[in-house]
């Protein structure tokens, strides 16, 4: 890997947007570009999405992923939501030929044949104000302005959407790609249990456990970039299955 750089396309929660991962930008090292996806939307920031089915949203990713990274070497990382994503894309590439990615990493997201959790539907947005700040995807301060939590409720409703859209249909071979799995210890939404599931998919999985809870990238201490950078750098692309110990 001497010389050259792996692009680490990042993809962001339910709700979230490409800014969740400037920090990551800024501080990766040598050797490794961030690239962050958007998933397409309106003309401004305020917009609903433009896709409410992973049928619709994926071929557009696809599309963009491949006029970003033409010949490129390249790490796959989502978010919760964009976990579900970048597995989607992975899946693609290796069902429909494309460069696939040479690892793929997910936090905080349950195996994708475990059922979504349609939290959005079950709330008004008073109460899915009230939700998403009970498991930290709110912060305090922004509770005293919610006009400003609108567009951002919207966005909320039309992922958790895309997410509930999707149907897993088991695949006849696991997936080749590398597969690494970061939960949060104290995620009150992805359990061990769930996250073990991932060994059901790929070929070789490995997954690891962090403190925090849902919302490993906005919390992040440093452990869950080092490692998603050391991914990229190469460094962390493992031999054999590991799991966490039960």
């Amino acid at each position: 890997m001497s010389g050259r750089t792996t692009r680490l396309v990042c993809l962001h929660h339910a709700g979230g947007s490409p800014a969740v991962f400037e920090s990551w930008a800024q501080q990766a090292p040598e050797g490794v570009e961030v690239l962050p996806l958007a998933l397409p939307g309106g003309p401004n920031a305020g917009s609903r999405r433009r896709y409410h089915r992973t049928e619709q949203l994926i071929p557009a990713l696809v599309t963009e992923l491949q006029e970003h990274l033409a010949d490129d070497d390249y790490v796959l990382f989502g978010h919760s939501m964009g976990g579900l994503l970048a597995y989607l894309l992975t899946r693609h590439f290796e069902e429909h030929g494309g460069r696939r990615p040479r690892a793929l990493a997910v936090a905080a997201l349950g195996a994708p044949q475990v059922p979504w959790h349609d939290f959005a539907a079950e709330h008004d947005d008073e109460a899915l104000i009230r939700w998403l700040h009970g498991i930290g995807g709110i912060p305090s301060w922004l509770l005293d302005h919610p006009a400003w939590l609108v567009p951002f409720l919207g966005r909320v409703r039309d992922d958790v959407a895309v997410c509930r859209s999707y149907r897993h249909v088991p695949q006849e071979r696991r997936l080749a790609v590398p597969i690494h799995v970061y939960g949060g210890a104290e995620d009150p939404l992805v359990s061990t249990q769930i996250l073990e599931r991932w060994t059901e998919i790929g070929e070789r999985v490995e997954i690891t456990s962090l403190p925090g809870r849902h919302f490993l990238v906005s919390e992040d201490s440093g452990q869950l970039s080092r490692a998603v950078f050391d991914l990229a750098l190469g460094g962390g692309l493992m031999p054999t299955l590991t799991t966490l110990p039960r």
